[in-house]
């Protein structure tokens, strides 16, 4: 959903969601959520690296528990966040918005944590043969985080760069399509059967799955920020 240039001017009144900046609890609260997410997909990477060189093995298992426990830290930083929301002066709709995109970001570690359990689980891992691939994935869709959650915190401030960090999104999307795509398309060319080529599809899916949440996300902040300039 790109968006013109004037939808962002700046009109005279400031947005509701601008007085985030003078409470600094809610705002730290914001930040350390978004950096246990971050966390999260750094600490997953680091599973999927290990998984290519090691297999499934025991180390995996713990950095995948790892993955979990930052996953959860993130979850417990969000219901902290909703308190002191319901605790604090602001207006219904303010309060709804960020509610709304903080829920959205949410689904991003609780991918990766559903699909690190999934892999100490099956025990099947990600094909050799789709490392390099799966590994510029990962890259790709962690530098969509990072743009995701500069988003996120410019959102509570003075919306400055959400038109161009949209562009940013859209193009890491864009890219990790077309990754997922070559990598299912790989797996189906493949000698084996219908089943593991299934499974391999569904965990192509999911690592897919982190870009697009990504955009997701950030199609809401663009929706929250314009309420915030009418």
């Amino acid at each position: 959903m790109q968006l013109p240039n004037r939808i962002f001017a700046k009109h005279g009144k400031e947005p509701d969601m601008f007085i985030f900046r003078k409470n600094k609890a809610l705002l730290e609260q914001y930040t350390s959520y978004l950096s246990l997410c971050s966390e999260t997909l750094v600490l997953f990477r680091e599973a999927m690296e290990h998984s290519f060189k090691n297999g499934l093995d025991e180390h995996f298992d713990v950095l995948a528990a790892k993955v979990h426990e930052k996953e959860s830290d993130a979850d417990d930083t969000r219901r902290l966040i909703e308190c002191t929301m319901y605790e604090q002066s602001l207006l219904p709709e303010s309060r709804e918005d960020l509610l709304d995109i903080i829920e959205r970001i949410d689904m991003i570690p609780n991918c990766v944590d559903h699909l690190a359990t999934l892999l100490t689980i099956q025990k099947i891992p990600v094909l050799p043969v789709l490392k390099n691939d799966t590994m510029e994935l990962l890259g790709t869709s962690l530098e969509a985080f990072k743009y995701t959650r500069e988003a996120a915190l410019d959102s509570l401030m003075k919306m400055e760069k959400i038109k161009e960090l949209q562009a940013l999104i859209g193009d890491n999307e864009s890219i990790g399509d077309r990754l997922e795509h070559k990598m299912i398309r790989t797996v189906f060319a493949m000698d084996i059967n219908t089943g593991d080529k299934l499974v391999q599809k569904d965990m192509i899916n999911q690592l897919g799955d982190i870009c697009n949440l990504c955009e997701h996300v950030m199609d809401r902040i663009v929706i929250c920020s314009i309420k915030r300039k009418l």
